[in-house]
């Protein structure tokens, strides 16, 4: 028989049962819908994880000191188990080879700064140059801390452009050379506007990483003389770029090993750890890829229900069309041609099903890659993967029905009743 005769046969027999054809697509439609929509938004959060890291170069790495045989850091430290000068001009030594820029944070806080009735929060880091360009920070206008700022502790301040729409209501250039006043726990600080810088927020399912106020950069000197009340001894963490982004977890495991045996091999309390902005990236997105499997791995189980639905079905339709199929193997059908109407039925119903479910996936993942602030559609191997499970899973399925019919007596079924 030929094969549209055979697909018409067919859609004529899903036609006459309309509603129940519909029920058996249900768990097709659904199956393939959630796991379209499951890796859409698996994607979705991906991609939005990746975007807020991207603000962070990739060859970043912080350098922190932790309590020996301990996963965090803390504990009970005392700042002589921080780095000290020494160990930071020793890294700074380094600058130019292994390490590209290297930042240290003095003294920071959480203040506001007012113009008039304007108000806006703010993040005061105490920091130098090499800040710049280990967060990726784009200068609107004027320039950045340079050397010369952080030795001579000059007030001088960066702003974002944040800070100066809500407060200042002036265009970047305008802004240079006016005086910002920073409230740091009831301290004023008052400092020169040198920079404008663009910010960017970081975010993650539509939650802020980096909170909802902006950083105003001022020189570590002038935070710590500020903002502290005595004169610092030790450095909490060591923030770097280094320069060969294809070994960073050599070389940074590389300098762990070089600063614990030159200046913790005697500390029975303390050592120095580390970790990458590339390695946490790779961690979060291992960790989502298998949450997204998983999650998927349960979907997908509806797709099983919704096939043994569809050879249920099939089964009923055997039975109630036994006398057609003993009339038409008395017509001169053949046992192929019986099994071919059937799993072609099968694969129809799987079919029709599946692109519904693929309408149903987008709109969910749509949906659910708006919430998470991060739109994106679902990927074509997706698609395709699901179309091909829906033809995979109506052969599959449809095969012992197709078989069952395939096998009746052609006497036997022109006497059934």
């Amino acid at each position: 028989m030929d094969i549209l005769e055979t697909i018409k046969l067919s859609l004529e027999g899903l036609r006459s049962n309309k509603l129940r054809s519909f029920l058996t697509m249900l768990g097709i439609i659904i199956g393939i819908g959630s796991v379209i929509g499951i890796t859409t938004i698996g994607d979705a959060l991906t991609k939005s994880v990746n975007k807020a890291f991207d603000s962070i170069a990739n060859t970043a790495v912080q350098f922190y000191v932790k309590p020996k045989n301990s996963d965090y850091d803390g504990g009970e430290l005392t700042d002589s188990d921080y780095f000290s000068e020494n160990i930071i001009n020793y890294l700074e030594a380094k600058k130019g080879r292994t390490i590209e820029d290297l930042v240290y944070h003095g003294a920071s806080g959480q203040g506001y700064v007012k113009e008039g009735r304007n108000k806006e929060a703010v993040s005061i880091v105490s920091t130098s140059e090499g800040e710049k360009n280990i967060f990726k920070l784009k200068m609107v206008a004027g320039r950045f801390l340079n050397d010369e700022d952080v030795a001579r502790g000059k007030s001088v301040a960066v702003i974002s452009d944040k800070v100066l729409e809500k407060i200042y209501k002036v265009p970047a250039p305008e802004a240079l050379g006016q005086e910002v006043k920073i409230d740091v726990n009831g301290k004023l600080l008052v400092a020169t506007i040198i920079g404008v810088y663009q910010y960017e927020e970081m975010k993650v399912m539509g939650q802020s990483l980096n909170g909802a106020s902006s950083s105003i950069y001022i020189p570590r000197t002038t935070g710590d003389r500020e903002l502290l009340t005595e004169p610092r001894t030790s450095y909490y963490d060591i923030s770097m770029t280094l320069k060969n982004p294809d070994t960073i977890e050599e070389d940074s495991k590389a300098l762990v090993d070089d600063l614990n045996a030159k200046f913790y091999k005697d500390n029975s309390r303390a050592e120095v750890a580390h970790y990458s902005a590339k390695s946490q990236i790779s961690q979060m997105n291992s960790a989502m890829g298998s949450i997204q499997v998983a999650i998927g791995a349960i979907a997908a189980i509806s797709l099983l229900v919704g096939g043994i639905g569809v050879m249920n079905i099939l089964l009923v339709s055997v039975t109630e069309r036994t006398r057609e199929i003993g009339i038409r193997k008395a017509l001169g059908a053949t046992r192929g041609d019986i099994r071919k109407q059937f799993i072609i039925e099968s694969v129809i119903i799987c079919i029709i099903g599946g692109f519904f479910g693929i309408i149903l996936g987008t709109i969910i993942g749509l949906i659910g890659s708006k919430l998470l602030e991060f739109q994106t559609l679902p990927s074509l191997g997706s698609i395709t993967v699901a179309v091909g499970f829906s033809m995979l899973i109506g052969v599959f399925f449809g095969y012992y029905p197709a078989n069952k019919a395939a096998k009746l007596d052609p006497i036997e079924a022109l006497r059934y009743e």
